[in-house]
């Protein structure tokens, strides 16, 4: 926020610097054109030193008299007091769907890697391993001048279209005016929690069914329909090798049939779960318990390996809308999209099959 150079002196070090950038609309065309949100643009403006108790855009709010959170947090109607702190509204609102987005920890704990593109469509490339003999995987020590054995990295034949996923707000300023902003913040969160949870359904259909390029996860099924045994899940941990099986995603229906299981009775074993409903581990991969995934299926995978996510943009608002208080109406949304990386880092446990 631009402050008056002779009135920057009176302020405490470290707003001086923060001080001196003005605040206009277009700062949200110059963020989105280097591909991050405003925070991380203006962190680029006013970088945040090791000892910074505040970040770049917790110093312009700062500097414009508004608080975001504790007892003594703002009214909305605070950050229009002025042209230039109203251009803080749109980050507020970006920011605090970006921590809801946190609070989501499934989605992380399934993707490998993040990538960003410019485009909404993304030509992946990816390895099928699972047509490889084991002797064709090892790296072999091979007499001079012999051919090393080779593994093929192929572009997808067909393009991951990327979809957007996101919310419309349907309150009007005059209905948020007057409310404070750490109230509000937690309905924004809420929005993201949801445009995570709708990402990681997507995402597990795609580890299950493939990304549109021919590259299903394979699929076990148990030795006998409708039952699921001890020794099937020890089956099923085994053969994911060489990968290894870190995380199971699995329903509600689908946990109760583990916990049920004799062996994960076990007093050492349920202890945890018993005493703080903190989930097993079953052989040391960490259970995920998600209604996207069917009753009757385990989906386990090396979250090293399996999956990417790819995305065009981080959570964006109407930054303009936001600002002239148009807020009925407005998009919060993000464009993303998941493509297979390797295709037998993932496999699937079909508990009821003909």
């Amino acid at each position: 926020m631009l402050i008056p150079e002779e009135q920057r002196t009176g302020l405490p070090s470290e707003l001086q610097r923060a001080a001196g950038i003005p605040l206009h609309p277009g700062l949200y065309s110059e963020a989105r054109q280097r591909g991050v949100p405003l925070s991380s643009y203006l962190e680029e403006l006013d970088p945040s030193g090791a000892e910074s108790a505040l970040d770049a855009f917790e110093r312009q709010l700062a500097l414009a008299g508004i608080k975001v959170s504790g007892p003594e947090s703002s009214i909305i109607d605070r950050f229009f007091a002025t042209q230039e702190s109203a251009v803080l509204f749109p980050e507020f609102v970006a920011r605090s769907v970006r921590i809801g987005k946190d609070d989501f920890t499934k989605l992380g704990k399934i993707v490998a890697n993040r990538t960003r593109v410019d485009d909404n469509t993304y030509k992946a490339i990816y390895m099928d391993d699972s047509v490889l003999s084991d002797s064709d995987k090892r790296l072999a020590k091979v007499a001079e001048g012999a051919a090393l054995p080779k593994i093929e990295l192929e572009t997808a034949e067909h393009s991951i279209q990327l979809s957007k996923y996101g919310r419309y707000l349907e309150a009007t300023y005059e209905a948020i005016r007057r409310k404070h902003a750490n109230v509000i913040a937690y309905f924004l969160r809420a929005v993201g929690v949801q445009i995570q949870r709708d990402k990681f359904a997507d995402a597990i259909g795609v580890l299950i069914n493939g990304d549109g390029n021919d590259n299903a996860a394979s699929v076990m099924e148990t030795a006998a329909s409708g039952t699921l045994t001890y020794e099937d899940l020890v089956e099923f941990k085994l053969s994911l090798d060489p990968y290894e099986m870190n995380v199971l995603v699995i329903s509600q229906a689908m946990a109760k049939t583990i916990l049920g299981l004799d062996e994960f009775k076990e007093p050492l074993v349920a202890e945890k779960f018993q005493k703080s409903g903190e989930m097993i581990k079953l052989f040391g991969a960490e259970i995920l318990v998600d209604d996207s995934v069917a009753d009757d299926l385990i989906v386990g995978l090396d979250r090293r390996f399996a999956l990417e996510e790819v995305y065009e943009t981080e959570v964006m608002t109407e930054s303009e809308r936001l600002i002239r208080q148009q807020i009925e109406g407005t998009a919060i949304s993000e464009v993303a999209g998941f493509a297979k990386l390797i295709r037998s880092a993932c496999k699937v446990l079909d508990t009821v099959h003909t």
